[in-house]
């Protein structure tokens, strides 16, 4: 049988022992708490991060400039890391665009413009493997494009100056490093 004494009650509610057990519970609180916000809010890819000049240099098969571009919060609620390397000499390059469809951005941004994949009409082809979906899309001026959706994020790598079927593999594979750090 449960009974109230309060002096019993000052022991176990006052005592060290308590103190010590709830400042433990508080701390690991604390730490849950930190690790749940942050792997929801999750750290937003910086591209030239994961994709290194060397990866560059070694898809393109020339030497690259440094990456140029930008990571932006927009206004309406999205994040965009949108960054390209392109060769010394000629015109090849590798060029990314990562979009981040934010809670303020409206309802199925990223979707939306992935159904409308490819802009210009042209040949599209679907890529298994990689997303929720993939499509992969060449065209006549020298850039195949890979497009990966991946819940509310849409990824586009493009390569300039390879042949298409020489540039889907290098596009897949990162499309897969890419997809590993989201």
């Amino acid at each position: 049988m449960w009974r109230c004494d309060p002096v019993i009650l000052r022991l176990e509610f006052h005592g060290d022992d308590f103190m010590r057990r709830t400042l433990v519970a508080f701390a690991i609180s604390i730490i849950i708490c930190a690790r749940v916000s942050s792997a929801t809010a999750g750290e937003k890819i910086n591209i030239p991060k994961v994709v290194t000049k060397s990866d560059a240099e070694k898809i393109l098969g020339v030497p690259v400039k440094d990456a140029k571009g930008r990571n932006q919060n927009g206004t309406d609620g999205y994040y965009d890391s949108e960054w390209s390397y392109h060769a010394i000499n000629g015109d090849k390059a590798l060029i990314f665009d990562v979009l981040y469809a934010g809670r303020e951005a409206p309802p199925h941004l990223t979707q939306t413009m992935f159904s409308v994949l490819p802009a210009d009409g042209g040949k599209s082809m679907r890529v298994d493997g990689l997303g929720d979906k993939a499509i992969f899309c060449p065209n006549e001026t020298g850039m195949a494009m890979l497009h990966v959706l991946k819940g509310d994020i849409l990824i586009t790598i493009g390569i300039h100056g390879l042949p298409a079927n020489a540039a889907l593999n290098p596009e897949k594979s990162l499309a897969t490093k890419i997809l590993a750090n989201l």
